[in-house]
């Protein structure tokens, strides 16, 4: 009972008017402490502006409480409390349980991090990037290889380019073990005129797509790496960041562009309409809640011509774990009146997206 009741006690915090106080425990104390001085209203609540404080009360997080219960303590710190010096000082930006929401923080305060924190601040971005990236490395290079892979159809040897792969595959039941060769009895390959498809990906880098973006920045570097894709990766606010062919490593990609900033999506498709070379052989991710603060009517146009040349567009209203996203309803409906897929997806998702995409293109 006394547990329960020590339970309901730290849940509830300290009441000014408790007459029958519940005994705390030494670490109950300390944890009630601890949710104090971030949840609690009035003169005992608050972190302050001490560097000193913040680091002991961080210290007092990891002591207490798993990674992921600090992760959104943290969180509600720098939202709660605007604790800035969280990220300004090393010493405190080295205990910080890396997650995507505390990096997004740090990419959109990126500009305002002094020189002897960037380091530290590029390390732990560069943690929480790694470990994404090896989870979405083998699924991405496994959908573009199957979905390149699936697309090649019987045909005649003479007259298109040979999958050979495919062909041993389905041909080695034909082996000839005399003669040490295969005779293939139906040849696999894509027919005259197939081109290496265009994977454009067109990133809303707002302050409330920063989550998005980071995804869309490691998925991107991973499919520029395939040689069997030809990937572009563009970010936008009201002007164009096209990183493409500029950086190999997604943490560049994240330090080379400053998050946040206004919402302008009609130049943004007005810029993939010059760039892209074929728009039947290329497919466009367009990620971003669409809250356009430019033209609606020139993003609906743009878009349209854009659908008459062939183009494939996909609008992915956020790429996160949760696969929700607030977003601007009016427009997801005028461009879902374009026969446009707008929907959010997971990163998990997305290589099955791209397989299927490929695999119809």
């Amino acid at each position: 009972m006394d547990s329960e009741n020590s339970r309901w006690r730290l849940v509830l915090g300290k009441t000014d008017d408790d007459t029958n106080p519940i005994e705390l425990s030494s670490d109950d104390e300390a944890i009630d402490d601890l949710l104090s001085t971030l949840y609690s209203k009035g003169k005992t609540g608050g972190l302050g502006k001490s560097s000193h404080k913040i680091r002991k009360w961080m210290d007092g997080l990891r002591s207490y409480f798993p990674p992921g219960i600090v992760r959104i303590m943290q969180q509600d710190a720098l939202e709660r409390q605007g604790i800035k010096e969280m990220l300004l000082e090393p010493e405190l930006l080295e205990q910080i349980e890396a997650d995507i929401n505390m990096v997004a923080t740090i990419l959109h305060l990126q500009q305002l991090l002094p020189d002897k924190t960037k380091s530290v601040a590029r390390s732990l971005v560069q943690k929480l990037v790694k470990e994404l990236e090896k989870k979405l490395r083998p699924k991405l290079q496994y959908a573009v290889h199957s979905g390149l892979f699936s697309r090649s159809k019987p045909i005649h040897p003479l007259r298109a380019k040979i999958d050979w792969k495919k062909t041993i595959y389905r041909n080695i039941k034909n082996y000839q073990p005399e003669q040490q060769f295969i005779i293939p009895e139906t040849w696999y390959g894509y027919k005259q005129g197939y081109k290496i498809n265009e994977i454009i990906l067109l990133i809303d880098k707002s302050e409330s797509m920063i989550s998005s973006a980071i995804y869309a920045s490691i998925i991107g570097s991973i499919l520029a790496s395939l040689r069997s894709l030809q990937t572009h990766i563009i970010f936008f606010d009201t002007a164009i960041s096209d990183v493409t062919n500029l950086y190999t490593d997604p943490v560049d990609i994240l330090f080379s562009v400053p998050m946040g900033g206004g919402t302008d999506i009609a130049y943004a498709m007005n810029y993939v309409h010059q760039k892209i070379k074929i728009p039947s052989k290329a497919i466009l991710f367009l990620i971003s809640d669409l809250d356009e603060g430019g033209s609606i009517k020139d993003l609906l146009s743009i878009t349209q011509l854009l659908l008459n040349q062939g183009l494939q567009i996909h609008c992915l209203l956020g790429l996160n774990e949760t696969g929700m996203a607030e977003y601007n309803h009016h427009v997801a409906s005028e461009m879902a009146n374009l026969k446009i897929p707008v929907f959010t997806c997971s990163p998990e998702e997305f290589p099955d997206l791209i397989a299927k995409e490929l695999q119809q293109n």
